[in-house]
């Protein structure tokens, strides 16, 4: 009996009884509601967009097939169209690098739609040396180099007008540039 009394002694005694609980008279907390979001001011319509880097390999469409359907465009349509700076602007100083000489004009008609060409047609007026009646060799020669010249300016502005990027639309835009 000894140690039953010793267990019942080591032991920490029982918490005190919670008194019961009664009503209380005084009203519910109110529930807080947590403020609004701050506003964020709406985003400022951007003047012109930024390019956008092309993603796969460049179109090899002509100008003409490019435009060739026309475009479904309805009254709710409301696909932004660009300028006439946005669509000139990338075209400054393309041909740079194509060594074109001082009487050639190099005329670029090109459809743009998601920011890059995807039809692009080059027209090369350049001179051509005068031919003698008789051809000689010298004169099929002249003209053999004017005819390699045309195709070199043709295919560097061919190319260096796909590589460029605009800004991005959904809508096709197509323009003519004259060089």
């Amino acid at each position: 009996m000894l140690s039953a009394l010793l267990f019942a002694c080591g032991s920490d005694p029982p918490p005190p009884a919670l008194p019961p609980e009664r009503p209380s008279m005084a009203p519910p907390p109110a529930e807080v509601e947590p403020p609004p979001p701050p506003a964020e001011p709406a985003p400022a319509e951007p003047t012109t967009l930024p390019p956008v880097e092309p993603t796969g390999p460049p179109s090899t469409a002509t100008f003409e097939q490019a435009t060739s359907a026309p475009e479904p465009v309805g009254l709710g349509d409301e696909r932004a169209q660009l300028t006439d700076l946005q669509l000139q602007a990338p075209m400054r100083g393309a041909l740079a690098n194509c060594k074109i000489p001082a009487k050639a004009k190099v005329s670029v008609k090109t459809a743009v739609q998601n920011g890059r060409a995807i039809g692009v047609t080059v027209l090369v007026d350049m001179p051509a040396p005068k031919q003698p009646k008789k051809p000689t060799k010298q004169s099929k020669a002249a003209a053999k180099a004017h005819a390699k010249a045309v195709a070199r300016i043709t295919t560097c502005a061919d190319q260096a007008v796909r590589a460029l990027s605009w800004p991005p639309s959904r809508r096709r835009d197509a323009f003519t540039t004259t060089f």
